[in-house]
């Protein structure tokens, strides 16, 4: 654990670097709006895959084939990652305002007799044998959540992931639990420099059921390993990102750049991958098609 805390400390001095320049950080923000959004619904059983959470949140663009609550998951939860960046960028306290702000945005259009408000329900979880607090408790547990974080605010990356564990543990929402937790420790770690965690759809399981640990049995060692891992996982692609581009910056343009220089749509240049008439040259971590200015 020691060496893997060392790791991190040393990449969040790489990573700093790297977003001094505003170009990096303007495209680092936006890469990480499409990647949360469509990993952090996709743990909740949203179905679009990464490329359409990008069209519809880049391009506002569908497809009849999924259902319509999958996009507005993905919009809303984009509005909601501009909203912790207006927190941070404001240095705002992060108080009851902002999180019930951010779980509106997440629910409004698909929940909106929930949407910012606490549950006065009963929940379960699925699949689950938890038993969560009864409603009543909700308020009183929220007060103490939010005096707990007031009196942990530091610049550590523990504190952004015992809070989501504390919010998720008391569930207040009747839904939108997770990614509102999920944003709120993200919102913590930028906040300080650190990447977000992105918890993969590959990462469901070992993360519901290290949340679950904690919650039936009170292990959250095994729950605060994962997500350093996840942490120092998310550095690495994300320094990763930057450093292929920068060396093949000179070769390698997104499709957006590429399109612009073949002088048609984006759409056209994704119709002609799919036709085969032209093949990307390399692709990001996260599936982003890179295409050579010379082809």
């Amino acid at each position: 654990m020691d060496k893997l805390l060392s790791e991190i400390k040393e990449q969040k001095v790489k990573l700093a670097k790297l977003l001094k320049n505003k170009n990096n950080k303007k495209q680092f923000e936006k890469w990480l709006k499409t990647e949360l959004a469509y990993t952090s619904n996709a743990i909740e059983g949203n179905t679009l895959t990464r490329k359409e959470t990008q069209l519809v949140i880049e391009e506002n663009l569908t497809s009849s084939a999924k259902p319509l609550k999958n996009y507005i998951e993905a919009v809303n939860h984009a509005k909601a990652f501009n909203k912790i960046l207006e927190i941070i960028e404001n240095n705002n306290k992060i108080s009851e305002k902002e999180i019930l702000d951010i779980h509106r945005t997440i629910l409004i259009g698909l929940d909106d007799l929930n949407a910012g408000f606490y549950r006065d329900c009963r929940v379960r979880i699925s699949g689950s044998n938890v038993i969560l607090p009864n409603p009543l408790k909700v308020p009183e547990l929220m007060i103490n959540f939010y005096k707990w974080l007031d009196n942990n605010i530091e610049n550590e990356p523990t504190t952004a992931i015992t809070a989501h564990l504390k919010f998720v543990s008391i569930h207040p929402f009747a839904d939108g639990n997770g990614r509102t937790a999920r944003l709120l420790m993200n919102l913590l770690l930028l906040k300080y420099g650190y990447a977000p965690i992105i918890v993969r759809p590959t990462d469901r399981k070992k993360y519901l059921s290290a949340i679950e640990n904690f919650q039936t049995k009170g292990d959250e060692k095994t729950y605060t390993k994962l997500m350093f891992r996840l942490l120092n996982r998310s550095f690495k692609i994300i320094i990763n990102m930057f450093e292929t581009e920068q060396k093949e910056s000179k070769k390698l343009v997104t499709i957006s750049k590429y399109a612009k220089l073949k002088g048609v749509p984006a759409s056209t240049i994704r119709y002609w991958v799919e036709i085969g008439k032209i093949k990307p040259t390399s692709y990001t971590n996260s599936g982003y098609m890179l295409f050579d200015i010379d082809n």
